[in-house]
């Protein structure tokens, strides 16, 4: 399977198979940070169909390599706020790391 970038698309080919479905590659479900069982749009521009995730995430979601902060609305967040996030996810991790650490190993 090719990618082409066209003025800054990403456009790509991808088979349909006899039941009429599509397989999303992995690189595309995981820059949009789509899961299973989330849902699509879907819409018909002419000859042109468009998919898009149906959802609005909140919280942390991966875009490709990065870990953006998405929030639903058009509210601004306050500087507590951002605060607040970030400490929590220090703390998840802080959490996790924790758990996944053992003591130093004795010979018997």
């Amino acid at each position: 399977m090719a990618m082409v970038w066209l003025l800054g698309m990403k456009r790509m080919t991808v088979p349909i198979d006899r039941a009429g479905r599509v397989v999303l590659p992995k690189d595309v479900r995981q820059e949009l940070a789509i899961k299973p069982g989330d849902t699509l749009n879907l819409s018909i521009h002419g000859s042109s169909v468009t998919l898009t995730p149906n959802k609005e995430a909140t919280g942390f979601v991966r875009k490709g390599h990065a870990l953006v902060f998405s929030s639903v609305g058009d509210k601004s967040l306050t500087q507590e706020t951002v605060n607040g996030i970030l400490e929590e996810g220090r703390n998840e991790r802080s959490a996790q790391s924790f758990q996944g650490r053992r003591g130093p190993k004795r010979n018997a």
